[in-house]
This record gives C-alpha cells, structure tokens and sequence, in this order.
C-alpha cells in the first residue's frame, strides 16, 4: 500500500520536490530571436495593442495544472515504495508441513496440497505493494523475513513435508509480523495455536492405518529363533481389515489377514526364523489408505549361518581354542602343506605362513612371512612399543591396546594407498594394517607367542570383530524419517534408490536427511553401516486427531490489504483526468 501513513515528510517532501522543478522550468524563457525590421514604432504598437490583462492568469493556471500532475506522478511513484507503519501492508503466512499434511483427501490430493492452494488464493487478493513473510512448522524456511509476494510465492513451491521432529509456530516470525496473521493447518500435530493468528483449516478426515512398533528379537533360550514384534493402529472411525506381509532374504514372505478395531491398534508377533541374515520388510495393503508412508517398516535380522573357518598352522593350540569358542563357528585346522584354495572357506586364518596367491575368502594373517599379494615386511626388530591404535576401525572396537606387550616383530615399513595401520609403533613402522585384494585382509606383524595378544580379555573381542567385518555382519542402526546423525565426518550415503544422498557434515558429525522408509547404507574407508528408517509414530498415523473442524475456510471470506483500490492507483488516475485537461485547456487556448 501507499505510504502516506507511514513517512507523511516523505510524501510531501517528493511532491514539494516535483511542483518546485516544474516551476522552475516554468521560469525558464526562450532566447529572443532577433530580426531586421524597417521600423521598430509599428512594432511597438502592435505588441501594446495585443497585450491582454488575462495573460499572467494563464501562465499561473497552466503552472499549477503541470506542478500537481507532476507532484501526484511523484507520490505515486514514492508511496508503494514505502512500509505502512501500522502493519497494514503486511501480512504473515505459517504453513503447516508437518507429517500429516501428507495425508490424502478425498480429492486425491494432500493437505499440504490443499495447504498451498490456499495461500496461493489467499495471496492472490493481496495488492501489489503488500509484504509477506512466509515461514513454516518444520523450519524448512530458516530466517522468515517480509518479502514481496512474488518471493513469497517462490518461497512456497519450494516447502514440502518434513518428518523428524514436533511442529512449532515460529516464535520470532510471530513477534516480527504486524497486520494480517494467518497459519493453515490440519490441526493435528500443531495445536495450542495463538489467538492472534486467524486459522485456515485444511483438515478432512479420512481412514488411515500404519505400522507403529516394529522389532525382531531372539527368542529366550532359543538363539537361533527369532520373532518379530508389530503393532498395526488404525486412525479411522470403523474397523479394517489389513493385509500384513514380511519380506526378507532366504524364505518365502510370510502374510497374514489382520483386523485391526477402529480408533485402537493390534499387536502382532511372527516368526521370521526362516529368513536369512539381512533385511526385514513389513507392509500392509489395504484400500482407501490415508497416508503412505506408515505402510511400511524395516528391521534386520542379524546373521545366524555358520562361518566356515580354516585355520592353516603347524601347531597353535590356543589360537585354535580361541576360534572354535566362537559363536557360529565350525572351524578345520590343517598344516601348511594340504592348503589348496578350493572355495570352500568363509574365513581364513594364516598363522605363521601366507600362501602365493591371495585367498578366494577373507583372511586374517599373523606373522605371515613374504607373499606378493602383501606388503613388504621389514627387518625383525626388538620390542617395538604401540604408539597409537585406530580404535573407531570395527576391527579394534571395544579393544584397548594400551598394556600390549610384542617381544619381536617384523612390521610393515611405509605406507601404500590399498593399506591403512591399525596399530602403529613409535618407530612409524605398523604392527596391524588391514588391506584388499580381492578380498578383506587383515595382517599381524608378530607371532601371538611373541606377544601377550592372546592373553589379553580383548583378544576374544578382537576375534569376534574379524569375524563379523571379514564374513560382512553390518553394523545395523534404526533411525526415525528425518535427519541422521552419524558419528564421523567422512562417508558416502547410499539411499534406498541407489543413488548418493547429500550429506554435510557439522561438529564432528555427518548429517543427512532421510525422505522416505527403507534401507540406507553409510560406506566409509573400513566400515559399512546399514541404517532402518521407519516413522513408527502413533501421533502421526493418528491423523484424524485434530483440534480443528474439517475444512471451514474459504478464501473469499478473507479480508487482505489492497483488496480495495490503492491510494497510488487512485493518484495515478487523478494525474491523469489532469493531464485531460491541461490538454483541453491548451487546445482551447485558455492557458495560450
């Protein structure tokens, strides 16, 4: 709007300002034109007869035609520039984007669609000069700020649905905004609104069922067992029959019919023994589903085969009690000598010898000697002492190296690009690096009867470790939608579609925002996690549980500035009318 409420001195000073310069080109005169006449008493009476007495009225009368056309085309042009100091070119916008508004209507569309629609329509009868400030429940929109409505309006295409935390009205929007106020919502996770804000409800409900609880945990007293635990709750206002499936590696899906009552859930447990290692899919199908995105959960089941272990040594009677104490293991030793790759290993554990070829399985190596597929070794030396030992690595978690004792070694000297240290001495030299040919490795540069390793309480751990990276037991997480926090700084994100996530890293962590249900996996140099993201949120597959009515407001009932003609267009049009009949009055030779 027009700012003549707001800076008056500015108005007056710019209308002033343009009736001062017409005067001023006013007082201008032409040059006189000089002529040869053959008298000048003919002239002179020529010129005193045409004088007329009316002449210096027509001169004040066309002045003051140009100076208020100029000074209205000045104001005009000042006013839309210039904020209304009682707020009333101002209007604030919250738009709801919190789970639920990706709820579907009856319409097929969404809330949120329903959402923007509305403030499109809602800023449609905005006059050109209003500001918006737009922000959002979710904080997508960081620094809210009043904008023209175009900025606005691009601000809005670029709002979506956001999971991962509770909805709030912005404090600091809500203080800043004067004038109109309004929030959209459905009323269902934002509640407790301020009197102040006028509420454009969005909300119509709609029946709706979704997983929330899901978890798979072995059965007490049978390890090899295990069940998953699912709770189904139904949002709707009358009972559904669901069709819930389980999915995963190794076995036929399992199905099962379940009612769930209305306004209430059920609980399911399942056996999933049948399945292998690896993820876990559970689904529901039914018609008319509200939300999507609670149809779905994920879960892992960890690894339950037998890891088939050779052992090559010629005699180690501890190391070969250390692995076969081992849960799942079923280990073979034999001598040097009947070695022979046939692929019929999962792990292979090289004590005191390496063979010519790298292995066809992962291999742990301890003081293995000289093969080309490994890293050079170094002389033999005395007592070397750990400096430092890479405890983040999967390999050495839970693993304190601090009291590790090696009588001799002969350890790796130098670095390569497919090697990294896991313990290093003081000498620089490495007494544990892990590689990969075309398998993982990992080698010890000293023999276990020439350390206190195996002595140690970290030294089943240690075995334990090998076994879960080398045979590629993941490190399993389960997360909610929404943003991920990982412990470390550097790593490659793959989401459920294959492609790389956007990551950034902030404070010693990396963060990335999960969009959807499914299985992401975090590859980093030596470790790989899988991450379960579900929603499992009771108050967002209750979608119905809203504060509000169902959709009550229409557009048309909303009053916002510049509905009405602005002062600026009406100025525009007066400067016009007098620009009529400045032209009329020149052309009739009033102001001639």
């Amino acid at each position: 709007m027009s700012g003549l409420g707001m800076f008056p001195l500015i108005v007056v000073a710019a209308a002033l300002g343009a009736g001062l310069l017409v005067f001023m080109l006013y007082l201008l005169r032409p040059p006189a034109r000089r002529l040869l006449i053959p008298s000048g008493l003919i002239w002179d009476r020529v010129l005193r007869a045409g004088r007329r007495s009316d002449d210096r009225l027509r001169w004040l009368l066309s002045l003051l035609l140009a100076a208020a056309i100029a000074a209205l085309i000045a104001v005009a042009a000042v006013g839309p520039a210039l904020p209304d100091a009682s707020g009333n070119d101002r209007v604030l916008v919250i738009v709801d984007n919190s789970p639920t508004m990706a709820t579907r209507t009856s319409g097929g569309d969404t809330r949120f669609d329903r959402a923007r629609q509305l403030v499109l329509e809602l800023l449609d009868g905005a006059g050109p000069g209003v500001r918006v400030m737009l922000a959002d429940t979710m904080r997508q929109i960081e620094i809210p700020a009043f904008e023209p409505r175009e900025a606005a309006l691009k601000r809005l295409r670029g709002l979506e649905v956001s999971f991962g935390q509770r909805p709030d009205i912005p404090a600091p929007a809500l203080a800043a905004a004067a004038g109109a106020r309004y929030v959209v919502t459905d009323g269902v996770q934002l509640r407790d609104l301020p009197a102040e804000l006028n509420v454009l409800s969005v909300f119509e409900p709609v029946e709706n069922v979704g997983i929330t609880a899901f978890a798979i945990e072995a059965v007490p007293g049978a390890p090899h067992r295990y069940e998953a635990f699912l709770e189904i709750g139904n949002a709707g206002s009358s009972p559904r029959d669901v069709t819930l499936t389980l999915a995963g590696v190794g076995a036929e899906r399992v199905e099962r019919e379940v009612a769930v009552p209305a306004r209430s859930s059920s609980r399911e447990l399942i056996d999933v023994s049948a399945f292998d290692g690896g993820p876990v899919r559970a689904s529901l199908m039914m018609s008319g589903d509200g939300l999507s995105v609670d149809d779905s959960a994920y879960g892992f089941l960890p690894m339950r085969r037998t890891v088939r272990t050779i052992l090559v040594t010629r005699s180690n009677p501890y190391l070969e009690k250390s692995l076969a104490a081992q849960p799942r293991m079923r280990l073979t030793v034999i001598p040097p000598d009947q070695y022979a790759d046939r692929g019929n290993a999962d792990l292979y554990v090289f004590d005191r010898y390496a063979p010519d070829a790298a292995p066809l399985a992962p291999a742990l190596l301890v003081r293995p000697g000289s093969a080309a597929w490994l890293p050079d070794q170094g002389a033999e030396i005395a007592e070397p002492a750990v400096a430092s030992w890479d405890g983040a690595h999967p390999l050495l978690e839970n693993i304190s190296l601090r009291d590790l004792y090696v009588e001799k070694a002969a350890p790796v000297r130098g670095q390569a690009d497919n090697l990294h240290t896991l313990v290093a001495s003081r000498g620089g030299t490495s007494l544990m690096v892990t590689g990969q040919s075309a398998r993982r490795w990992v080698s010890l540069a000293f023999a276990l009867e020439d350390s206190n390793f195996a002595l140690d309480a970290g030294f089943p751990v240690f075995l334990n470790n090998v076994i879960n990276w080398m045979v590629g037991e993941p490190d399993v997480r389960a997360e909610a939608l929404g943003m991920v926090y990982l412990p470390r700084t550097a790593a490659r994100v793959i989401g459920v579609d294959g492609a790389d996530v956007n990551t950034v890293s902030v404070a010693g962590e990396l963060r990335f925002r999960a969009v959807q249900p499914g299985i992401y996996t975090v590859v980093a140099p030596g470790a790989r996690t899988r991450i379960a993201v579900s929603l499992l949120d009771t108050y967002v597959t209750d979608v119905n549980a809203s504060s509000l009515p169902e959709t009550t407001a229409a557009v048309a009932q909303v009053s916002l500035p510049g509905r009405v003609l602005d002062p600026w267009v009406l100025l525009l049009s007066v400067a016009l009318l007098l620009l009529g009949i400045e032209w009329l009055t020149y052309n009739r030779r009033v102001t001639v």
